[in-house]
């Protein structure tokens, strides 16, 4: 199962990070799906979630991803070029790929993931999910888009 958010590339010392929202539990699918993650129902390997400029493309790094307070699941990682192409060539949202370990389908046909295991997030063009805007910040500060 794959679901999308956007990220962004915000300059640091070691050369760039890719900073984004990997999920957000309770909030339903914007894309079409009838289907949200109940809150606190995501996990991930102890090694991080595998990073990747595309679907079918190979990973390029991993990152930790971090509960937010308002549900989000945020993660920052080296943008690797292949990274920052991808984000340059439209890729600015992260579809996550999961298992489902346990989920139950409301009676308004919604389907609510209650337990999930997130391996894997590919940068792709078009979100199920909708979050964030896409940058690239200067040591300055200044933004500057893509």
């Amino acid at each position: 199962m794959k679901h999308s958010f956007e990220i962004e590339i915000r300059q640091a010392a070691e050369g760039g990070e890719l900073h984004g929202v990997m999920l957000t539990e309770g909030r339903a699918a914007s894309g079409g799906r009838a289907e949200l993650f109940a809150p606190g129902s995501v996990q991930w390997p102890s090694e991080g979630v595998e990073i990747a400029p595309g679907h079918k493309l190979p990973s390029e790094t991993r990152a930790h991803p971090v509960r937010q307070r308002d549900g989000s699941l945020t993660l920052r990682t080296r943008a690797t070029d292949a990274l920052r192409a991808a984000v340059q060539a439209g890729r600015r949202f992260m579809s996550v790929e999961f298992h489902a370990l346990e989920e139950r389908t409301t009676a308004g046909g919604v389907r609510e993931i209650l337990k999930a295991y997130a391996v894997r997030a590919a940068l792709v063009p078009n979100p199920e999910y909708d979050v964030t805007a896409a940058e690239i910040r200067s040591k300055r500060g200044r933004r500057v888009w893509l």
